[in-house]
């Protein structure tokens, strides 16, 4: 008999509400090795609230939310952490730390108990800022870091964990164009080779359309899945956004505009 694997990320029955709003309501999601999946919605959409419902972050009003098949809540923090890495779109740090200091809290979660960091984790570490440009930094202390250069710090510190499920709010923020496009190419070279899936809520239309296979967009009457051929269309975008979406045929690809 075959045996199939289940999602790496699963949801049963899911119900989540914001603010007297239903986000989804007995929502089926499944996200399988090499997916990668983006979350289309306005602002105030939910897109934030379902990334953190998704992490564990926030409780789910019903239904479960299942990492490999289990459910969330039978995972002790730090088995969860080993499975999933998530990037919030805005956090503040209560510690002073030197840039390699936070790049190696990605390896927290496989060390045991009152372990220190090998040679081996710090190689990981220095490898990490080196692919987002901020291996010059290593002793640098953050709160010295500008907006752009601490959110490739924290797109360091999620490499240097190597989840299977990546959760990302918002990853092109404080981003140039340079690095919105290297730094997801990156993510999406290590989710393939590790046989993971990513989720990630973008504003960007356009990252959206280059980097993603499936997505989810956020209605208010609740969300649509599908793939990306079947969502990007300027008829469901315009619907979504509440604004006239023109799709340009270019060489490298389809581009979309506000009209």
């Amino acid at each position: 008999m075959t045996h199939i694997s289940p999602p790496l990320l699963s949801t049963l029955g899911l119900t989540v509400t914001i603010a007297g709003k239903t986000l989804c309501q007995d929502w089926a999601l499944a996200l399988n090795q090499g997916e990668i999946w983006g979350i289309l919605g306005g602002n105030g959409a939910g897109k934030t609230t379902l990334l953190h419902t998704l992490a564990g972050l926030r409780a789910a009003d019903n239904g479960q939310v299942l990492l490999q098949g289990i459910p969330l809540e039978q995972l002790k923090s730090r088995q969860r952490a080993q499975q999933l890495g998530f990037l919030l779109q805005d956090d503040s740090t209560a510690f002073p730390a030197t840039v390699l200091e936070t790049a190696l809290q990605g390896r927290h979660p496989h060390l045991g108990p009152f372990a220190w960091e090998s040679q081996s984790d710090e190689n990981l570490a220095h490898n990490a800022l080196q692919r987002v440009e901020l291996d010059d930094f290593c002793q640098r202390n953050i709160d010295q870091l500008s907006g752009g250069e601490r959110q490739r710090l924290k797109i360091a510190t999620l490499m240097v964990q190597q989840p299977k499920i990546w959760l990302l709010d918002e990853p092109a923020n404080h981003l140039d164009l340079h690095h919105q496009v290297s730094l997801l190419q990156q993510l999406l070279a290590d989710v393939k080779q590790q046989s993971g899936c990513l989720l990630m809520s973008l504003h960007d239309l356009n990252l959206a359309q280059r980097f993603c296979d499936h997505l989810i967009l956020l209605f208010p009457e609740g969300p649509m899945i599908g793939t990306k051929e079947e969502l990007l269309t300027e008829e469901r975008l315009e619907q979504l956004y509440q604004h006239p979406i023109r799709r340009l045929e270019t060489e490298a690809g389809p581009v979309f505009i506000p009209a």
